[in-house]
């Protein structure tokens, strides 16, 4: 019997900073066939501000009367279209953008509806990545991708919540670094520790 597989990309805090970046190449590559695990609350803002941007000149968008009205109208859009999930997302979101663990929480539930038996390969980019190492924790992974894992913001202290389960990740994980990434470069290997096996992929 022939083993599923599935690859779900997983990018940062919303899709529109990733310009999609990776799905653009991925799409290139013949026989490739990928998800990206859409959170419905960038799926909308990708959609809305492009058209706002068009109809609305640019003199008027920057008054604050116009900016407040849209902010409400934005709202109760979020409200009536996203499922109870989406929306409890999007208010987190506005209180603490690093928040990862609604994210997760629907990562999660996602995988669930996935046939125990299909080798799942997630490819997470940015804050994508922790979110794809720490669901790894508690769902069969077959591998991880990081492209650009995030160790620690360059304007905070060390945060513990981004690196500090890596020890325990045991899915085969490969993280694609820059030599001077202001969020860990060639210095991650001796600073953070990772599983004893996260050096094969």
């Amino acid at each position: 019997m022939k083993t599923s597989k599935i690859i779900l990309l997983i990018g940062r805090e919303h899709l529109e900073k990733d310009s999609y970046l990776y799905t653009d190449i991925l799409s290139e590559i013949k026989g490739i066939k990928f998800d990206v695990f859409n959170e419905s609350y960038s799926y909308f803002r990708k959609r809305v501000y492009p058209y706002i941007a068009k109809v609305i000149p640019r003199f008027i968008r920057k008054q604050p009367i116009i900016i407040s009205l849209y902010l409400q109208i934005e709202e109760k859009f979020y409200s009536i279209i996203l499922n109870p999930m989406d929306y409890k997302m999007h208010i987190a979101f506005q209180k603490n953008p690093n928040d990862i663990s609604l994210r997760i929480e629907k990562l999660a539930r996602r995988l669930n509806n996935i046939p125990r038996d299909t080798e799942i390969t997630l490819i997470g980019r940015s804050a994508g990545a922790i979110v794809a190492t720490m669901v790894s924790l508690q769902h069969p992974i077959h591998k991880i991708i990081s492209l650009g894992y995030p160790f620690k913001h360059p304007d905070f202290e060390e945060e513990a919540y981004r690196h500090e389960h890596l020890k325990k990740v045991n899915t085969p994980m490969l993280i694609i670094q820059g030599l001077q990434d202001i969020y860990g470069g060639k210095e991650i290997e001796k600073k953070y520790h990772f599983y004893e096996h996260n050096n094969s992929l």
